[in-house]
């Protein structure tokens, strides 16, 4: 039984070792060179006195030598920090100091003198010398902590969480139920190698031994569809935000693809149902899914909204690792209805082991069995598939009523006035609480409230019509789309 993602690297190499392992727009290797990379990459981590159990942060790059230090300090028994490319040096001082690292990889040179720097071209250049040897090391036992991911932080403190070689498994399991992916598959990663989505689909395809390339989002469009022609890619992997780009610049260029393409992912953020019906129009052969999950499990949740056209608010089925909940206030498991929804726990291989040096915000999410308790409030449909309605303190209750502001959001944007919007709970005498609704108009000049309202009232139920409207220069969101409402909360 394979126990670690290098264990199934290790594998592949043995069993197809000319195979392609990963690319990207400048460079390519096979299993067996990775996998020789990866040795050598650990050697030269261990030279430079990485000790067992350190953690050492990596600033990302959409680049096959990222993935070589990654793999390389797991193998060297170091925890791997991963670090957004464009984060900026003040954060990152902050997180070493917060996790005790002395260490940092990247391409560039961080100013400050308190750390060491390890040139990210230094290690690809010694894990690509022929000449060197590239010797075994021990593969990391199954509850070794492998990765500190740290959250985005948008609903409150940034934490770090604690991911284990098993998790790992689980999760590359779970990745590849999703989809239904094979080894045959040869997948497009847009999304930034340091966000979890990324490393959870980079660990999927190893595990399965499936292709790997990765793209620097669609920031470069051409680069983008050189990729997708010159690999042959069967598969990408976007957040909503960088599929917005491709549709709203280049959806016919992308619909040429629907013979090659096999499957679409997308994950970190919600997809619109207009975005949705815009891709089951331009790929009908093209197997499209949404993921639910979290940094601290994965992908728990899948939806292929290519199969399931007609379902609003849900999100789909759980993957195979996963055992959905619905439990109470107290944590005691309930029966989830349309009428009586309740909050979403989880348990399963995938799940953290917990957050770094922080037991009491662990506690506050997890249990002594390992149960992960969201603020997500949902049910589970006469179909057998779960239903969303938003976080616990997003849902509105307007009189009785349970209201997710997904749908209020969705109905308002089929308005020709709207560029963007967002809806927030506010107080009201009468129903307890009432629909607020930030706007972004697309010409502030042409933009008439009372008239938004109108075409409100004609697709959503009286009591879901929002009370207040607000303009706003822009919704303030994540890097892969969600709204950051506690800004918004602020605001009422």
């Amino acid at each position: 039984m394979i126990q670690s993602i290098l264990e199934a690297v290790r594998c592949h190499a043995a069993e197809t070792p000319d195979k392609l392992c990963m690319g990207d727009k400048d460079k390519q290797v096979s299993y067996s060179e990775f996998w020789t990379m990866i040795r050598r990459a650990a050697a030269f981590f261990k030279a430079e006195g990485i000790g067992e159990g350190e953690i050492v942060t990596l600033r990302a790059c959409q680049k096959v030598e990222y993935e070589i230090a990654f793999f390389g300090l797991q193998l060297a028994g170091a925890v791997v920090c991963p670090l957004e490319k464009g984060i900026k040096e003040d954060r990152i001082l902050e997180i070493m100091d917060f996790v005790d690292a002395t260490r940092c990889v990247s391409e560039r040179r961080l100013k400050s003198d308190r750390i060491t720097w390890i040139r990210l071209a230094d290690v690809y250049e010694a894990a690509s010398d022929s000449t060197a040897e590239a010797p075994d090391f021990p593969l990391p036992s199954p509850d070794a902590m492998t990765d500190l991911l740290f959250t985005t932080g948008t609903t409150g403190k940034s934490k770090g969480i604690e991911v284990t070689a098993a998790c790992n498994v689980a999760i590359a399991q779970n990745v590849n139920d999703s989809v239904s992916q094979t080894p045959e598959e040869i997948e497009i990663i847009t999304t930034p190698v340091s966000h979890s989505l990324a490393i959870r689909r980079t660990y999927g395809g190893l595990y399965i031994g499936s292709s790997l390339v990765f793209a620097d989002g669609v920031k470069f469009i051409e680069d983008f569809f050189t990729l997708l022609t010159s690999y042959k890619a069967t598969a990408l992997t976007f957040v909503p935000a960088i599929l917005e780009q491709v549709l709203r610049y280049s959806s016919d260029r992308l619909a040429a693809y629907n013979g090659q393409l096999h499957y679409i992912q997308l994950g970190s953020a919600p997809l619109s149902e207009e975005n949705k019906a815009r891709l089951r129009s331009l790929l009908p052969d093209v197997r499209l899914y949404n993921t639910y999950g979290a940094t601290e499990s994965g992908c728990t949740i899948i939806l292929e909204f290519s199969k399931y056209t007609d379902k609003e608010k849900c999100i789909g089925r759980t993957t195979v690792n996963t055992t959905l909940l619905f439990v109470d206030d107290e944590r005691r498991e309930v029966e989830a209805t349309p009428e009586q929804p309740a909050t979403m726990a989880f348990r399963g291989g995938m799940n953290m082991r917990r957050y770094y040096k922080e037991p009491g915000i662990t506690a506050e999410v997890m249990d002594e069995l390992g149960t992960i308790y969201t603020n997500d409030v949902g049910y589970r449909g006469a179909d057998g598939l779960i239903y969303l309605l938003g976080r616990k303190g997003d849902v509105i209750n307007v009189g009785g009523i349970k209201v997710a502001p997904t749908e209020v959001e969705e109905a308002a944007m089929k308005n020709p006035m709207l560029a963007d919007c967002a809806c927030i709970p506010i107080p009201d005498e009468i129903t307890g609480e009432a629909t607020k609704l930030f706007v972004v108009p697309a010409d502030p000049a042409c933009f008439d409230a009372k008239l938004l309202q109108k075409d409100l009232m004609n697709r959503l139920e009286a009591l879901k019509v929002p009370k207040v409207y607000e303009v706003i220069d822009e919704i303030p969101r994540t890097f892969n789309g969600k709204i950051i409402r506690k800004q918004l909360k602020e605001r009422r």
